[in-house]
């Protein structure tokens, strides 16, 4: 349609195929029969919507929540300030996956956690894997006051009751966020501090 110099008819297969998310945004602006439609704001619309449509995530407001807690870290408990660890998080797959890369510094224990936003569930959803085989599914959201609450369902014990967990990373103003985990083996009436880093 665009070498037919039909227009309207170019724009309207251009917008139907991004709408089913057609994602090659760099193939149409390379593309000579469209060479035409360069000039018209709904090429550069089109466009944008191709960039959307192959990173997703990226644009997704949801899919940001947790953006506060990227960067390289220094880790140290919040009682003493003693260091704890290193941890660089990041996004990988196309902004998707917040990706913890976790090194304590007085063991030779390390882990890594993947978090990504559910939008079927509209939920958060974290899975820790660490280097003793060791692994935890936590799913949450964040609080209206911007902390990421994140719970895991009741986990068996091989001595005794079953282990609940409670995991947030709570923003604390410029390059500082802790993060607080703790446990509960009677359904949450009591909990007991796991680490407060």
């Amino acid at each position: 349609y665009a070498g037919m110099k039909d227009t309207e008819k170019a724009f309207a297969a251009l917008d139907a195929a991004t709408q089913q998310g057609y994602a090659d945004a760099a193939a149409l602006s390379a593309d000579p029969n469209l060479q035409a439609l360069h000039d018209d704001v709904r090429f550069e619309k089109a466009v944008e919507q191709a960039k959307r449509n192959a990173r997703p995530c990226a644009y997704a407001k949801e899919n940001r929540q947790l953006d506060f807690w990227l960067g390289e870290w220094d880790v140290s408990t919040t009682q003493g300030g003693v260091p704890a660890g290193t941890s660089r998080i990041e996004l990988i797959l196309e902004d998707c996956v917040v990706q913890e890369n976790w090194k304590s510094l007085s063991s030779p224990y390390s882990g890594k956690s993947y978090n990504i936003y559910d939008a079927a569930l509209k939920r958060w959803e974290q899975y820790w894997v660490d280097n003793v085989g060791g692994n935890i599914f936590f799913h949450g959201e964040l609080s209206n006051d911007g902390v990421m609450d994140y719970w895991t369902d009741d986990i068996p014990q091989s001595g005794g009751a079953a282990l609940r967990r409670h995991l947030q990373f709570i923003p604390m103003g410029a390059d500082k966020v802790r993060q607080f985990r703790r446990g509960s083996t009677d359904g949450g009436k009591t909990w007991n501090v796991e680490y407060d880093f």
